[in-house]
């Protein structure tokens, strides 16, 4: 009960802000996120393969998406920035500007999954560092995830390395904030202004929805 408890409140928690990102990709495949070990996967050779393009190559014998992975992905990340920021001329502000924040983005992400790698070693889940081959996943035992470790997990492999173009903050006490790529500030980019507008006004909705059906839950457990 005390865990169904603790589950109730980090979902309620949840719950206190929203957040709505319009991101520019390329390419889309269109598939759902597969099992969670072949989405640490994903995850870690997405990072490996934006590491290469930005000239910080690595070299895995290891699983591809297990703990010690996202160590070393972190810890090139973390190299990468450190050169920039030692850079004794920059060679192109703007795109100096731009790695950082995936370096960045690599390198908090990377943090954030080591966190659950940890949390699962704690409650002794079975190869709780998924140190096993894209080919043993289905003979492997599923991680036991927590709802909000599997919602993370969930965001950083939707995210991947893509350009956020907009981005708007909710809270629950009212504070809005929006931020805007410059780049997508022109009138060329309309469509994708209404297209974020548009995705804004249906996560409050459904925001709304999701409050209210909780609110109702924790009415019901009262009495």
């Amino acid at each position: 009960m005390s865990a169904f408890t603790d589950q109730i409140k980090n979902i309620a928690q949840d719950l206190l802000n929203l957040e709505v990102n319009t991101i520019i990709k390329p390419n889309m495949t269109g598939r759902k996120m597969p099992l969670p070990r072949h989405a640490l996967m994903d995850i870690a050779q997405t990072y490996a393969l934006k590491l290469a393009d930005l000239d910080l190559p690595l070299e895995m014998e290891i699983g591809p998406g297990s703990f010690e992975a996202f160590s070393i992905i972190r810890e090139r990340a973390n190299e990468g920035m450190k050169a920039i920021k030692t850079r004794p001329s920059r060679r192109s502000l703007k795109k100096d500007e731009a790695d950082m924040v995936i370096l960045f983005r690599i390198k908090r992400m990377s943090d954030q999954i080591k966190g659950i790698f940890k949390s699962l070693e704690n409650r002794k889940a079975e190869l709780w560092d998924n140190n096993v081959q894209r080919q043993e996943v289905d003979d492997s035992p599923p991680l036991p995830l927590l709802s909000k470790e599997l919602v993370l997990i969930r965001k950083i492999w939707e995210m991947g390395v893509e350009e956020i173009a907009m981005q708007t903050l909710i809270q629950m006490d009212g504070d809005v904030l929006t931020r805007i790529n410059e780049r997508y500030m022109n009138e060329e980019n309309a469509i994708l202004h209404k297209l974020h507008e548009q995705n804004v006004r249906t996560s409050l909705r459904f925001w709304g929805e999701l409050i209210g059906i909780v609110k109702d839950f924790f009415g019901t457990l009262v009495k």
